[in-house]
């Protein structure tokens, strides 16, 4: 539900209108806990009366301490009453902002489904960010902030509702004093507020290149590299330190502040009504009564100036999540029907799309972020029912292409047709069912060979495993296996060599039954054996499908009925793999 809302929510909006929208979810839950800490402000006032009236019947009244027993009986009971207001108001205030957490992480990971993985290279470290300590910032400012801001307007005039019957001259003090902390607070929490938005920044850069760091550490290490960019981290760590320090000055200044006027205007509060005893102006119930009262007037306007870190961490997050959650989604149109499609049905029943696709490229460009990388002014045709290589230099647009093949991007101007029908016009779910894609470096859970071979297709049963282990050749490698299909790999496949973890995926997307197959660099780094398993395998895969091969290798290569050369991101020329090789040779 929150998801949906979200669409609606334009990268321009501002940070407070966005954390406030978000709150009327959990309605029910903020009311609760203002109410529950409102009712713990009044029964200060009922103890602090209470008190006071001890203390005139002891003082000047000589009552003994069993008539005064009932009266701290109920001193007692209100202390303890107060404890569980404030517990009620905390629980119900971290519920709401655990709701809320839970709705925002659901709605970015949505959204991040929907937005194509194409263009957000570069990006991983800052979005996990984002979705983690990001998203755990707006806690903060739903449970601390905006309960204290409901507060810091009913309880002050609460108090001095009950305070101007009794001592009018104290009231004026604390109507005088009162606006300095609200105004202090907002103008110290300004610098503070451009100092916690560069951390949150800074946080953000430092998660992407510690991410950066750890994928490559392999290579660090073989370059012995590792050491000097331990130092750049520690670095860059203490950089961060100092910045925080400074956020936390400037913070405890907001605090210095913010106790110096209530004290001063609590000290100013004694000495008149220090002044009106003495003249016997006043009595003592009703001075000791005010004098309770006057540091709990200012408690919750000193509550909300802590509390406006708070806002800040909430607002720096809301800055980095809107943009997400702002982002426009893929041109989405109404399923297409099975009748838009002249082949007939082939495989799956899938409602939306039928037969072995053909796939035609017409003007196709694309650029990462408008300046860099990508292809441009593409036209093609990859036949069904073939193997096309897709063939190029380092960054000439190989992976690029294929990807918006696959429909995980869209083009920015040209057209993608599949089957005659454009495939913006397809319905997405059904053509990511026929989809399949084998990276150069396939990823294995570490779980049992059963489980990552059910990845793609959870429900199929022991003879279509059969099949397709066969299929790809590793029936042999399973059976030497100890426990067979139940044998557990390590993280990323540890168990297995390169070539039975290639045959692996590709015995996965046997399971599949995918109409179009997209293989990166299948047998880069493999001896000449393994190779040759993998290519029959491929070979026994391709039919009846439609297949692209990234690859550089001769061997992949001649076992591809055309080949698509790119370089530097334009199509150079399309031939066939004899005519390729023998111009390569």
């Amino acid at each position: 539900m929150l998801a949906e809302k979200q669409d609606s929510i334009p990268s321009h909006a501002k940070p407070e209108a966005w954390l406030r929208q978000q709150t009327r979810s959990v309605k029910g839950s903020m009311l609760a806990a203002i109410l529950a800490a409102f009712v713990g402000g009044l029964l200060v006032i009922l103890q602090a009366w209470l008190l006071a009236l001890v203390c005139q019947r002891a003082v000047l009244e000589g009552i003994g301490l069993a008539p005064l027993l009932p009266l701290l009986a109920w001193v007692g009971v209100i202390a303890l009453l107060r404890g569980v207001a404030v517990y009620l108001s905390e629980h119900a205030a971290i519920k709401a902002a655990a709701q809320v957490r839970q709705q925002v992480r659901t709605a970015l990971y949505q959204r991040l489904l929907l937005l194509r993985p194409t263009g957000m290279a570069g990006e991983v470290g800052p979005l996990t960010e984002v979705v983690t300590a990001g998203v755990e910032g707006l806690e903060a400012y739903i449970a601390r902030f905006l309960p204290q801001l409901v507060l810091a307007g009913l309880l002050p005039l609460t108090v001095l509702l009950v305070v101007l019957p009794s001592e009018w001259r104290s009231s004026l003090v604390l109507i005088f004093s009162a606006p300095f902390i609200p105004l202090l607070m907002v103008l110290i929490g300004k610098g503070t507020e451009t100092l916690n938005r560069r951390q949150f920044s800074r946080l953000s850069r430092m998660a992407g290149h510690l991410l950066d760091l750890v994928q490559g550490l392999p290579d660090l290490k073989i370059f012995g590299a590792a050491k000097r960019e331990a130092e750049l981290v520690a670095q860059v760590s203490d950089q961060y330190r100092v910045g925080t320090m400074a956020v936390l000055r400037v913070a405890f200044l907001s605090a210095f502040t913010l106790e110096f006027f209530s004290t001063v205007g609590t000290a100013v509060v004694a000495v008149i009504i220090g002044f009106r005893l003495l003249a016997g102006d006043l009595s003592l119930l009703d001075g000791l009564f005010v004098l309770l009262l006057a540091p709990e007037f200012y408690l919750p306007l000193r509550n909300l100036g802590l509390a406006y870190h708070s806002r800040m961490n909430g607002m720096a997050a809301a800055e980095r999540i809107i943009p997400l959650l702002g982002k426009s989604n893929p041109p989405q149109s109404p399923l297409v029907r099975g009748e838009a499609f002249k082949p007939p049905l082939t495989r799956g029943g899938l409602e939306g799309f039928h037969g072995i696709p053909e796939i035609i490229c017409k003007s196709v460009s694309f650029r990462y972020g408008g300046q860099r990388g990508g292809v441009q002014d593409i036209s093609l045709t990859v036949p069904a029912n073939q193997i096309t290589a897709l063939v190029g230099a380092s960054g000439s647009g190989k992976s690029t292409l294929a990807r918006l093949l696959l429909g995980l991007a869209q083009p920015e101007s040209g057209q993608i047709v599949v089957n005659g029908v454009d495939l913006t016009q397809l319905d997405q779910a059904a053509w990511r069912s026929q989809l399949a894609w084998v990276p150069q470096q396939p990823f294995f859970f570490s779980a049992t060979i059963r489980e990552n071979l059910l990845l793609g297709r959870p429900d199929a049963d022991d003879q279509a495993i059969q099949q397709a282990l066969t299929a790809a050749a590793l029936t042999d490698v399973i059976k030497a296996l100890p426990e067979g299909l139940a044998t557990r790999l390590g993280d990323r496949g540890a168990g297995l060599s390169g070539g039975e973890l290639r045959r692996l995926a590709l015995a996965r997307v046997f399971l599949r039954d995918a109409g179009l197959v997209v293989l990166d660099e299948p047998t880069a780094g493999l001896d000449a054996e393994n190779e040759q398993l993998v290519l029959d395998a491929v070979e026994r895969l391709a039919d009846g499908r439609t297949m692209l091969i990234i690859s550089h290798r001769e061997a992949t290569i001649s076992r591809c009925q055309q080949v698509v050369v790119l370089a530097a991101g334009r199509l150079e020329q399309v031939t066939t793999s004899r005519k390729y090789l023998e111009v390569t040779a």
